[in-house]
């Protein structure tokens, strides 16, 4: 009952930190029309233009410009709250477009995620066990290889070699899953690849780094002194203790995501919520801009709550700790 109401109390705590959190966000993209030199709807309409007083009026009353800023703030904090992030320049509600784009975005930040731990976490365990060795320095310098590699650098050679030479994966595009589930994840498959082998690279030196530190531990000794196998110290002891900082740098990097698609997404011309941000920013459409960075905000809080509480059911002591 005690561990029950601790793990209670960390869900709470966190909860109302991440919604002041977001609250705070909210309030820095709702300034962002007011923090950034010139009038905004000057800006929209176009510094050349010479837009007459009505067209200045006309705008400034569709962007709610035109009323007290702090009645502006509660009607937008508002209808953020109940979902309605305001309407488009085009007319089109801006929930709807970020609907549209967000989970193309989540589904190419998971593919990575996972090809990233798939490739990551192996990697990093064979290197920590053959420390010093051959195997080791190689694995090592792979995943700086990745590290250092661009990812426009890998989406161009993967295009190139696995699509244009040899004809295994469509180059770009999308496709939804009611036309074609076999054609969308093929067309998931290289923007995946390109995004998970940097992030591969990066988890792969954490479970290195983790896994040595916990096998240079005094019950990693005294488990091989009762004759306990070497596989199970390392499957059911060592990583277990080890899992923390790995599932820290793969939430970390998969909250980076939410707005670090950007070249992966132009590159492979996938229809995600950074493309669209980049979209909306070049043809000033600020209240696109404001509904996309607070989405982007709020994935990346979201995404860092549950990693959090999920460490209290890796480790009860951090449980413990918070109560």
């Amino acid at each position: 009952m005690q561990n029950i109401g601790a793990f209670g109390f960390a869900i709470g705590s966190r909860l109302v930190t991440a919604i002041v959190q977001l609250w705070v966000i909210a309030t820095l993209v709702f300034s962002l029309m007011y923090i950034m030199p010139g009038d905004p709807v000057l800006m929209l309409l176009g510094p050349d233009s010479n837009p007459t007083p009505e067209a200045i009026a006309a705008t400034r009353a569709q962007l709610g410009l035109d009323q007290p800023v702090l009645s502006q703030y509660v009607k937008w904090l508002g209808g953020a709250m109940q979902g309605n992030l305001g309407t488009s320049l085009d007319g089109y509600p801006v929930a709807q477009y970020i609907g549209n784009g967000v989970f193309k975005t989540l589904e190419l930040a998971f593919a990575a995620i996972l090809v990233a731990s798939l490739i990551g976490v192996p990697l990093g365990i064979a290197a920590a066990l053959n420390r010093g060795r051959f195997l080791d320095g190689l694995l090592t310098s792979v995943a700086t290889l990745g590290i250092s590699v661009p990812v426009y650098i890998l989406g161009s050679l993967l295009i190139l070699g696995l699509s244009l030479k040899l004809g295994w994966l469509p180059a770009s595009g999308y496709t939804n899953m009611s036309r074609s589930v076999a054609m969308h994840f093929e067309k998931l498959i290289l923007p995946a690849i390109t995004l998970g082998f940097g992030l591969a690279a990066s988890i792969a030196r954490m479970t290195r780094s983790s896994m040595l530190e916990i096998l240079g531990k005094d019950f990693v000794r005294s488990l091989r002194a009762r004759g306990m196998s070497e596989r199970r110290i390392v499957w059911r002891h060592v990583l277990r203790n080890a899992a923390i900082p790995i599932v820290t740098i793969i939430g970390l990097q998969l909250g980076n995501l939410m707005g670090g698609t950007v070249l992966v997404e132009a590159l492979f011309n996938w229809p995600g919520l950074s493309t669209l941000l980049v979209t909306a920013v070049s043809n000033r459409n600020y209240p696109l801009v404001q509904g996309a960075i607070l989405t982007i905000a709020a994935l990346f809080i979201l995404i860092n709550l549950c990693v959090d509480l999920f460490y209290t059911l890796l480790d009860p002591r951090i449980r413990r700790k918070r109560a």
